[in-house]
């Protein structure tokens, strides 16, 4: 422990970088979380979408080919 106002704020100047430190390893570590948390969301997102793209084409094939079946077996010839 110090024993002159020198000493003292020193000290404190000193306790206050440390807390200062802690509290921004803290910030960056849950940023980085944040960023993590984010990318993982936005790769299920872009999963959804390919997902849904992929039934929206097969339903418009089926739905062309059911049209041509239909077409063919209309008698209409």
């Amino acid at each position: 422990m110090a024993d002159t106002i020198s000493g003292k704020v020193t000290e404190a100047v000193n306790a206050v970088g440390e807390a200062a430190t802690k509290v921004g390893n803290k910030v960056a570590e849950k940023a980085e979380e944040a960023k993590d948390w984010v990318k993982q969301k936005a790769h299920q997102m872009q999963n959804r979408a390919d997902e849904a793209k992929q039934k929206a084409e097969n339903a418009a094939e089926e739905a062309r080919t059911d049209a041509k079946a239909k077409d063919e077996n209309c008698g209409c010839s």
